[in-house]
């Protein structure tokens, strides 16, 4: 679903979009980027705490200008900005989601635990109170109340908390049932959502028919490169492992496969991964929140191949009709790769470093078009540096044709999500 009003997109449901978001239609929403506040409502007014959410320490603090975070700037290991400064989450564009457990601040009363409820599970009364854009229902531990607020008041609740010193009678008494039921409301979601995340991990894949080479749909032809016109490497067949990755054989330096009829090496040329499919093992698994993909089973050094993309080749009009019908059935999960002026059949390389298999990655995505006569080289660079960050992805095209001299480039940087 995409908002009317900028980039802002979440999955369909209610897992992912942001608690506050105004649903127009199931797939168009008014994103909580568009809150407004009220002038003079104090309830509209944005509060930070008076710890830092690193030391739990009071003190001269960083205050994030979107939700209630304050850090000291020692603990982040920087300087005291100047002017407005966000937070690492509120950066990333995180926000507060339904069934979340948080910490919220209402008036003059301390910190206290409620969850984020959808509105359509609130009283019909409490559905009716004027709020607008951003804010959301909260229901309210111990005391059972309900209210609507936004993300500038509120926080996440985490494993363990306990909130500041609670008295025995009254209000106190009333606080430490809320922690209680926080607490164990927390650790019921938590269970829940582990168990719905074993049930999908033990799924498997959707079906899908393995094919070993691009298959042409329609009207599409499919031309080869004129042997003739392949270059040829200058390795010797004397060498001990001829055309090999630390070899400096000229095709593999450009970035292009032997042909089996122009390499002096013949069948000893170890740069033809394409035509003898040597690929290293992998297995599919089901990432958390990214889908299906495949980790490698060994290590992968920096140049070496690693897999083919192979798919549909299809025409403008197949194109068309084919996004007309998405469009109509709300398909939204499909790419396509437009390429002019160029008939030739699409090869794809793949180019990975892999320090850690286990653990997050970081992506660098590169295809390259070099000539018109020979086939596209797909390099796919990747590099697992560290282990507790999101995926990092920069997406480059660059087409250069012989005929026309046109360069096309693209580039998209997610840091995170």
């Amino acid at each position: 679903m995409r908002c009317l009003r900028c980039p802002v997109a979440y999955h369909t449901g209610e897992v992912c979009v942001a608690a506050g978001s105004e649903m127009l239609t199931p797939t168009t929403i008014i994103c909580t980027n568009h809150f407004s506040p009220k002038k003079g409502y104090s309830h509209h007014s944005h509060v930070n705490v008076s710890w830092c959410f690193v030391c739990s320490k009071g003190g001269q603090l960083l205050c994030c200008e979107s939700c209630p975070a304050a850090f000291h700037p020692d603990c982040l290991n920087i300087t005291m900005p100047d002017g407005s400064w966000f937070c690492n989450d509120c950066r990333a564009g995180k926000k507060p989601k339904y069934r979340d457990i948080i910490w919220v601040k209402l008036g003059n009363y301390r910190w206290w635990p409620a969850e984020i409820h959808h509105p359509r599970n609130i009283p019909t009364n409490i559905q009716h109170l004027r709020h607008k854009i951003g804010e959301f229902p909260v229901f309210f531990f111990g005391s059972k109340d309900y209210f609507w607020t936004h993300q500038g008041r509120v926080f996440p609740y985490m494993e363990g908390d306990r909130g500041s010193k609670v008295q025995k009678t009254g209000i106190g008494k009333v606080f430490k049932n809320a922690l209680l039921e926080a607490e164990n409301r927390f650790k019921e979601i938590k269970m829940e959502r582990e168990a719905k995340e074993t049930q999908e991990n033990n799924r498997k894949p959707p079906p899908y028919k393995y094919i070993k080479i691009n298959k042409p749909c329609g009207r599409v032809q499919v031309y080869t490169a004129d042997v003739s016109e392949i270059p040829k490497c200058n390795c010797k067949p004397t060498d001990e492992k001829p055309c090999g990755f630390e070899s400096e054989c000229l095709n593999r330096m450009l970035m292009y496969e032997c042909h089996p009829q122009v390499c002096p090496n013949a069948e000893r040329c170890c740069n033809q991964d394409f035509t003898k499919r040597h690929y290293p093992e992998t297995k599919i698994i089901k990432t958390a929140g990214k889908g299906w993909g495949l980790v490698a089973l060994r290590d992968i050094k920096k140049g070496e191949f690693v897999n083919e993309y192979i798919g549909e080749l299809i025409d403008e009009e197949e194109c068309r009709s084919r996004i007309k019908y998405y469009q109509e059935n709300d398909i939204t999960h499909f790419y396509m790769l437009t390429i002019d002026k160029v008939n030739y059949d699409i090869t794809h390389f793949y180019m990975l470093t892999i320090d850690k298999v286990n653990y997050d990655i970081t992506h660098f995505y590169m295809l390259t078009i070099d000539k018109v006569n020979y086939d596209i080289t797909h390099f796919y660079m990747l590099t697992i540096d560290k282990v507790n960050y999101d995926i990092t992805h920069f997406y480059m095209l660059t087409i250069d044709t012989v005929n026309y001299d046109i360069t096309h480039f693209y580039m998209l940087t997610i840091d995170t999500v």
